[in-house]
């Protein structure tokens, strides 16, 4: 999978390198020959009698059809003669590499500036979104796992390059080109009816930054930061962060995990990297369920859903119950760990939330 996404990236970069060779550097270098074969024609016809400026200069104003006069000394039938074929040929190219150059530097701001309304215009659309304040290696992976759950979710990044990569990666998904610090740009990634941002810049200082500012636009938005710096953590969880992660700490319990207990790490990586995409997810009860009062062998998950409850956790328990017994009964926000199919999940949260037709107890 990841060849092909090398692939595809390899790909696009090669069109792109076309489109900006036959419409940008071939017109000018063809337009570049014509100036110094003009040059140099008159300089030979000179004889070595005229200057290379002059000959430059003869061959400037009769490419931009200025016409100053020549200035030539005995300029005779031969020059006025190449000076014809030169005025014409030199024309038309002149006239091909403006009009390509000029389309080509309008085309490409213009329909970036359209691609920004339509992309700024969609964002504006969106709730209960996800917004991924990064676009390196590790915010690639965020945004890869929120697409593959069919979350919807935005993503900012300040490098033109990295957008520009990012777009052909994930094509029709959103987007900013911004500084994630700044409050402007959260603000046009729709942060007030987000549910969740992710921070996943580079610096711990400005993953702070954004929790902070995330906290204070959107007090009920849940917060996940990266962390390179255990001692920094603590600031995190102060400036409103529900989660902080530390890439350097899940790297080592992973090379711990791998030794200790491979078959596990190896299901683990299949569950999250296989096609099938099957998840570990969560659902909420919600207040209006008519699973509340139920118990899980009353509401058989199983059969209506194809899924099973490993874990279960109520809002007024600090752990959860894991393997949960059948006579467990539901209370309003009591959280269900179950593994399953993206479309598994979401009939399961319909089913949570009293959206199914089929969601009463008999």
């Amino acid at each position: 999978m990841a060849e092909a996404q090398s692939l595809q990236s390899a790909a696009s970069k090669h069109a792109m390198d076309r489109a900006f060779l036959h419409q940008l550097v071939f017109p000018a270098l063809l337009l570049l020959v014509v100036f110094i074969s003009g040059t140099l024609g008159f300089f030979i016809l000179g004889g070595g009698k005229w200057r290379l400026f002059d000959c430059a200069y003869m061959t400037s104003i009769t490419l931009t059809t200025v016409g100053y006069g020549e200035i030539l000394e005995d300029f005779g039938t031969n020059g006025r003669f190449f000076a014809m074929i030169l005025m014409w040929s030199g024309m038309g190219v002149a006239l091909y590499a403006v009009s390509t150059i000029t389309g080509f530097v309008v085309e490409r701001k213009f329909s970036r500036i359209l691609r920004e309304r339509k992309m700024e215009k969609n964002i504006a659309a969106l709730k209960n979104h996800f917004i991924v304040c990064g676009g390196g290696h590790t915010a690639v992976s965020v945004l890869r796992e929120l697409i593959t759950s069919k979350q919807s979710c935005v993503c900012i990044e300040l490098k033109p390059e990295r957008v520009e990569w990012i777009a052909n990666q994930f094509q029709g998904h959103h987007y900013i080109q911004g500084d994630a610090t700044e409050e402007e740009v959260l603000l046009r990634a729709g942060i007030e009816r987000a549910s969740g941002v992710l921070a996943v810049l580079d610096e711990d200082g400005d993953n702070l930054l954004i929790t902070v500012q995330a906290r204070y636009i959107n007090p009920g938005i849940k917060i996940v930061a990266r962390c390179h710096e255990n001692n920094l953590a603590e600031k995190f969880y102060r400036a409103g962060a529900n989660y902080v992660v530390n890439p350097s700490f899940i790297g080592g319990m992973r090379m711990a995990s791998e030794m200790i207990r491979p078959h596990v790490v190896s299901f683990l990586d299949r569950m999250l990297r296989g096609n099938n995409a099957v998840r570990v997810e969560e659902v909420t009860i919600g207040e209006g369920s008519s699973w509340i009062g139920h118990s899980l062998r009353e509401i058989d998950i199983q059969r209506r859903t194809g899924l099973i409850a490993v874990s279960l956790k109520r809002p007024e328990d600090a752990n959860f119950t894991y393997n949960p017994s059948q006579d467990e009964v539901l209370t309003p926000q009591s959280v269900i760990v179950v593994i399953g199919s993206p479309e598994q999940v979401s009939n399961l949260r319909r089913f949570c939330a009293g959206q199914n037709e089929d969601c009463s107890v008999p």
